[in-house]
Order: C-alpha cells, then structure tokens, then sequence
C-alpha cells in the first residue's frame, strides 16, 4: 500500500502572502511511504456532549491518523490525562499525526454535534 501526504503550512506577513515568515519548499512537502500494510476511513458523527472512538478496524499497528471535523471539538490520544482542543478554522478543524497510537477519540460540545472524515492507517512491513 502507498500512504501519500503533503502538510505544507505557510504563513506571511501580508495577505498576499509575499512577505513570508515560515514558507518551506513546496516541492520538499510531499512524502511517500510504502512500508504500511493497512488502513481504515469512514465518515464520523458525534452527538451534542457524547464521545466517540474513532474506528481502528483491522489496523492493528496505527502509524498515523488524519481528522477533518466541522467544528471545535476536543481530541484524546492514547488515553491521555490532557485533552488537545482542535479549532475549526474556517470551515474545518482538522488534524494530522504520524506517530505510534493506541486510540483516538472526539468528544463533541455540549450543544453541538460533529461530522467529519477520518484515516488511520499502520501496521508495517518491516
């Protein structure tokens, strides 16, 4: 299986992005890796106030997970004591990770509830 991704943030000073503060090369952003053997995606929706564990399906080895939430939501990894709290810029929060994890779940606001995509994926070859 080929994992293909390009993060590539890029800020500036002006809002024609001509005087820039961090602008790595485009051209370095994209990564490639062939070395992960499975993946799970899907559709989420989280209730008003209710939590949800996002699915890891047959991935039994998670490398790496991408959220794209329509609003503000708080985030829990590997079962951590802290939350992370993801904003929804625009018209999304979204959330990129390559590490090793255990689990992941969103916890919605109390007076709203979430959609959004999701992607883990894992399980090396080597």
């Amino acid at each position: 299986m080929r994992t293909k991704h390009k993060v590539y943030v890029k800020i500036a000073d002006d809002a024609d992005m001509k005087d820039g503060l961090f602008a790595p090369d485009d051209t370095l952003a994209e990564v490639i890796i062939d070395d992960f053997l499975h993946q799970n995606s899907g559709t989420v929706h989280v209730a008003a106030g209710a939590t949800l564990e996002i699915p890891f399906g047959h991935v039994t080895a998670v490398k790496g997970c991408f959220l794209k939430l329509d609003n503000d939501c708080m985030l829990t990894l590997n079962d951590s004591a802290t939350d992370i709290q993801l904003r929804a810029q625009g018209s999304y929060a979204k959330f990129f990770l390559e590490g090793d994890l255990s689990k992941v779940e969103i916890t919605a606001p109390a007076e709203e509830a979430i959609e959004g995509l999701f992607c883990v994926w894992g399980d090396l070859t080597a």
